[in-house]
């Protein structure tokens, strides 16, 4: 029978062993099964490991080998019950580990029992916003399909919510710490968007004062321009990513916080978090405004923005006369892609230049793709010559209260409103000198025009970022009511992001979000007899075992096997 041991080597450390006991010509012999290491680093990850490793095996649940024929029986009187469970959220354990999840929260509390307890429940909540997303509650209750021990009751969980929001800037701090580590991180250039999530409430957080100093508290969820036009109370969520995909760290704002508000605080955030003198920010013309370039020009940062460049307002007219110009364009061999570039001086206020590097680009099937999307809106707009079509139409919000009429000037007759609406040729034919066009402005003049367009390319990964928390994740409409709740919910939202993000990288993006969170969710297990379970998985979840280089392929494993499974496979590859 195999036990569990602990030996002292030379320097006096204590190390763990699984050995057993065999006999040869009488003699009581012992070899060693396999070795856990030492034993201060693994009560360090898992306090109480040696007790649990000393009671499983003396329960025979570690230690035996896998028989060729395994007999089981069932009990065809038993009652249905659900016994599958899901293991496939032990491939997150080894990025918890990476991002240095605990050292986050000891930094923060210095308390190992509270610890630990928060530990469990911040993987609950984030394991399970991946693979089974729903209410706090719903994860609360459903923690039972889980393979392991997960044991969280209510109210742990809910008062577990107000310390993650005090330790979520050391843990997005130490996420990046690990992630520069194992994976490499270049934190001088990154990409920022901002997007928005509504509550499943009416009405807006009502502003409080503090009695003493009269101070006013502006409520947090307010009603704002939602991206969803759910016309629900909203958060802004401004998000930091690299160069792989990777999120890096994120800020919440009031939803009344319009989009280009939220781009300096965030940068200042960011900066401060990480030690950071100057970094070089991608993000969409959205950010692109005079003063966002004034106070980011002035902290010595960097930008790439896109650039507005239609329309006979609003509009550079030197940029507009640059794309006309025939000449410098540099084509592709099959005439499909074209692009040029120029320094320009860019007039902000009280007469202040910055010098800025313009990148042009045309491309066919984009000018193609705006041609159909122009010929349609045309389409519907000789419709609205008719006077009638036109008034019903512009009855929109306040409007459809107001009958437009018309009062003679000679009769005092008041007649309904008959305008005369044409189609401004000169408008469209302007604007389709621009098809195909796009316009980046970056304040790095030695930048190369094949770099500014690659990393402004990349920019669509953060909005796939946005995408998955939006319906992989399920984060909208958001439940929870305290501010400090709320704060944790995106947390595990960001853990979240983290953890497909690493594991997309580490597979070279071979899977989409979604096919790797069915791949994962693809991975049950049920008990066979004590201690051996039958697993499953699906082709994509084997490719990713492979991908991976994690030795799982058998039908029937030990106990012991499938906890251990993934061990270290982030860390170590």
């Amino acid at each position: 029978m195999a036990f569990i041991i602990k030996r002292k080597n030379r320097e006096g450390n204590y190390y763990v062993y699984l050995v057993e006991s065999y006999r040869i010509k009488d003699k009581t012999h012992t070899r060693t099964l396999e070795s856990y290491g030492r034993l201060e680093l693994m009560e360090k990850n898992e306090p109480g490991a040696y007790e649990r490793l000393r009671k499983e095996a003396q329960e025979g649940l570690i230690g035996r080998t896998i028989p060729k024929r395994l007999e089981v029986s069932y009990d065809s009187e038993k009652e249905i019950s659900y016994e599958i469970k899901q293991y496939g959220w032990k491939l997150f354990e080894s990025i918890f580990e990476m991002i240095h999840v605990k050292d986050a929260l000891m930094a923060t509390f210095n308390d190992s029992n509270k610890v630990s307890e928060l530990l469990e429940v911040l993987k609950l909540l984030t394991y399970q916003r991946v693979l089974n997303p729903g209410s706090k509650l719903y994860t609360q209750k459903t923690q039972g399909d889980m393979f392991g021990d997960w044991n969280i009751n209510e109210n742990k969980m809910y008062r577990s919510l107000k310390d993650f929001a005090i330790t979520k800037e050391n843990i997005q701090v130490k996420a990046h710490e690990g992630i520069t580590h194992h994976i490499g991180r270049q934190a001088t250039l990154v990409f920022y968007d901002v997007t928005n999530y509504y509550f499943d409430i009416d009405n807006n957080d009502p502003d409080t004062m503090d009695e003493e100093t009269g101070e006013i508290t502006e409520g947090f969820r307010k009603k704002g321009p939602c991206k969803s036009k759910s016309g629900n109370p909203i958060v802004q969520l401004g998000l930091f990513m690299d160069m792989n995909g990777i999120p890096i760290s994120y800020k919440l704002f009031k939803g009344n916080t319009v989009d280009v508000k939220t781009y300096i605080p965030a940068i200042e955030q960011v900066k401060k978090q990480f030690g950071l003198e100057r970094i070089i920010v991608v993000a969409d013309k959205a950010m692109n405004s005079k003063g966002n370039v004034i106070l980011t020009s002035n902290n010595k940062d960097g930008w790439l923005f896109s650039q507005k460049h239609r329309g006979k307002r609003g509009a550079n007219k030197a940029i507009q006369d640059f794309i006309l110009d025939d000449n410098d364009w540099e084509f592709n061999k099959k005439a499909t892609f074209a692009k040029k570039s120029m320094i320009h001086q860019r007039k902000l206020e009280d007469g202040l230049l910055v010098s800025e590097k313009i990148v042009v680009t045309w491309n066919k099937k984009y000018a193609i793709r705006e041609k159909i999307r122009r010929d349609g809106a045309l389409d519907y707009a000789r419709k609205l010559t008719n006077p009638e079509l036109f008034r019903q139409t512009a009855k929109r919000g306040g409007k459809k209260y107001q009958e437009i009429m018309y009062k003679d000037k000679e009769s005092n007759e008041l007649k309904p409103f008959n305008p005369l609406i044409t189609i401004n040729q000169d408008k469209v034919d302007f604007d389709e000198l621009f098809d195909g066009i796009n316009v980046f402005v970056t304040s790095e003049i030695d930048m190369s025009d094949d770099d500014i367009i690659t990393h402004y390319g990349s920019l669509y990964k953060i909005e796939d970022c946005f995408r998955v928390t939006k319906t992989e994740f399920n984060a909208k409409p958001v439940y929870v009511r305290l501010e400090e709740h709320i704060e944790a919910h995106f947390l595990t939202c960001f853990l979240s992001l983290i953890i497909i993000r690493v594991l997309q990288h580490k597979t070279n993006w071979k899977f989409s979000a979604r096919k790797l969170i069915e791949a994962i969710n693809s991975a049950r297990a049920i008990e066979l007899t004590k201690g051996f379970y039958k697993v499953t998985a699906n082709k994509d979840l084997k490719e990713l075992f492979k991908i991976l280089d994690i030795d799982f392929n058998k039908e029937i494993v030990r106990q012991e096997d499938l906890k251990n499974f993934n061990k270290s496979w982030c860390t170590t590859k």
